[in-house]
This record gives structure tokens, sequence and C-alpha cells, in this order.
């Protein structure tokens, strides 16, 4: 015999609207707490209940299926991305349908629609670059989409602010009289429109008084390889910098690799800066500085944002306008950048910019 909600209840007991709203995420005026909703789940469990999503989909007209699209999963940073989300939308009773696109795709259109096409209760979008995602996305039917990474007119969005991370982290290498500051990036986020690192940087150098130094690679953001030949080049130059700002930590992973190989030491020799700040970064047996992209609070707002559009009345676009909250991103400073820090038992330091309008600590919404 099929297992019922009734039956979960009785089990439980508990009534059976509170086994509706933790099974099925029904709407209401119904509260449970942490305690009660696991005696539910394990009813549910011991009882062998399993959810028919085609029939609560024809029910409610909604299938509590979100999708996600985002980077290649060998960055570490998108897979946690899509540990992040798929942990908030579970909470909420979703499941979740991912598409991944190349860290080389110049084209990812094809896996929104592939996403369009399940008839999903709504989309997250990482899109830090501009790309064809960017425009179909502002089309009249994609109001429930929350993009990550980057302002979307029109449409739900949270970023980190990476003007904040870099000026700090400029700072920071001037601060410990490095006057020879370079940038590290794959040749590929050079080129393509959207990505913020390279003109912050430009910029930045600029108004420190410093010549630009880019160094860059062809391979994808996440080569190691390809970084640590680009660092053991660059370690040749008589001219050499003294200090890196790496595209991403893996790439300043890689770097550390080859300026080691040739030799060179870090700090002492090349000063080195990584951006996501990846759990790996701090384990290092020397711990990389990082600029900390807040990506946990990013996924957690991103999928509120999303939900009320999804099941909350009067969210509409024409209702709520559209909403964008920025978080920023803060420096945290270990011995990769710091002479100081060597041998310390000094626990990391977290910096802001000095300048006051790069720096915020509270996260900014507009509509």
């Amino acid at each position: 015999m099929k297992t019922t909600l009734r039956d979960i209840a009785r089990y439980a007991q508990v009534h059976h609207s509170t086994v509706a709203h933790v099974l099925n995420g029904a709407r209401g005026n119904t509260r449970v707490s942490p305690e009660t909703r696991q005696r539910v789940l394990q009813a549910a469990a011991e009882l062998g209940y399993t959810a028919n999503r085609a029939a609560q989909q024809l029910k409610t007209g909604r299938s509590r299926v979100v999708g996600l699209l985002v980077g290649p999963l060998e960055n570490p940073f998108f897979a946690r991305m899509v540990s992040l989300c798929e942990e908030a939308l579970e909470r909420r009773g979703y499941d979740m349908v991912l598409a991944v696109r190349r860290d080389d795709e110049v084209n990812d259109l094809h896996l929104l629609q592939g996403l369009i096409s399940r008839q999903l209760d709504g989309l997250l979008l990482w899109s830090e670059t501009i790309t064809q995602v960017r425009e179909r996305v502002q089309q009249p039917d994609m109001t429930r989409t929350v993009i990550m990474g980057y302002e979307v007119p029109g449409r739900d969005s949270v970023a980190g602010l990476m003007h904040t991370g870099v000026q700090a982290a400029l700072e920071h290498f001037v601060s410990q009289g490095r006057r020879r500051i370079g940038y590290l990036a794959p040749v590929a986020s050079l080129t393509r429109r959207g990505d913020p690192r390279h003109d912050l940087y430009s910029h930045a150098i600029a108004e420190l008084g410093q010549p630009p130094r880019v160094y860059s690679y062809a391979g994808t953001s996440f080569d190691y390889a390809a970084a640590r030949a680009c660092a053991e080049a660059l370690s040749q130059d008589p001219d050499r910098p003294d200090a890196l700002l790496c595209f991403n930590d893996a790439a300043a992973l890689g770097t550390m690799m080859g300026i080691r190989r040739c030799g060179l030491r870090v700090p002492e020799d090349i000063a080195m800066i990584g951006c996501d700040d990846v759990p790996l970064a701090a384990q290092l047996d020397v711990p990389l500085t990082s600029i900390a992209y807040p990506l946990v609070d990013m996924c957690a707002i991103a999928v509120r944002m999303l939900l009320e559009r999804v099941e909350e009345k009067g969210m509409s676009l024409q209702d709520v306008p559209a909403r964008y909250i920025s978080l920023p991103t803060l420096l945290h400073v270990r011995e990769s950048s710091d002479c100081r820090k060597i041998g310390s038992s000094e626990s990391d330091r977290t910096l802001v910019s000095r300048a006051g309008s790069f720096c915020s600590t509270v996260p900014q919404e507009r509509t």
C-alpha cells in the first residue's frame, strides 16, 4: 500500500499540514521547528515514502526543480558553488538540474536553452562575463532567474564587488615595499568582455603610479601547468616583478610552483596574491594570501531571491522591481605576500581598501 502524507503525520504525531510543509514545501502559515522537521523526515524514511514529483507538478503547476548554470567544475570555485546552491535548495524542498559550461566555451546559449526546455521553476546563472546568455535572460519569459556574479538590468542579481579586494591587494603590496607589481592570468580572461580583474588592476596600478606588467598564458583558468610554465619564464627575466596578483587561486598555485622551481622564494623574492580564497589556499606550506569572494553569502541570497519570485504572491517584476545586491570582497593576508608572517603563529588578517569609496561591510541592495 502506498504511504500517504496522513500516514506519516500519524506516525510522527504531527498535523498532516506540517508533513506537507516539510516534504512538499506547501505554503501557508505553518512553521516547523528543526526537531519536528527531523521527526517528519525520519518517519517518511521509515515508512518508505517517495514524493511523486510529476503528480505534484500537475497539482501545483510547479516542478520544485531549479536549474543552475555554472563554470567548469574542475575549478574548485564552481564546485563549491554547486554544493552551496544545492544545499540551500534542498533545505527548501527543491531539486537541482546542473548545466556546466567549458572554460573555453564562448557561446553557452545552448546550455541555457537546454535548462529552459525542462520547464523548471526557476534558474540560477553564474555570469561574470558577457555572453549570449546575458542577453537571453533579459527576455520577458525569464523573470524567474537570478544572476550571480554580475548585475543584469531588469533581473535579480547578486555579485561580489571585485574592486574592493583588488584595491586592498595592491595597497597591501605597496605597503610591503613592492614596486614592480604584475598581473598574471590566462589569455582568454584578458580578451573576453566583462571580466573585471584586468581592468581593475590596470586602473589601480596607474593610480599608484606604477607601469602595468601583465603576464598571460594559453590555458584554462584552472590549468596549473600552464600557469607554472608562465611563472618559470618570467622568473628568468632580470626585470621580473617583485609581486604578482593572480587571476584566481588555481593560477596562483601553479605560479607559486613555477617560482619556487626556479630557486626563487615566496614571498621574499616574489610576493603573491590569489583570488577566490578556496579552502586549500590557507593549507599550503606557504599559505596563500587571497581575495575572498563572498561565495557563501552570494549563493544563499541568490536562492532566497529566486524562491521569493517562485513562491510568493506579489513578487512579479511588475510589483517588485529587479533587485541587485552587492557584497564586498576582502583580502585575507597570509604568508605568501607578507614576510612578517613567515614562521608566525598570527592568524590570518583581513584587509579592505583604505579608500572609503572601495569599502563596505554591509550588503548593498537596490531596486
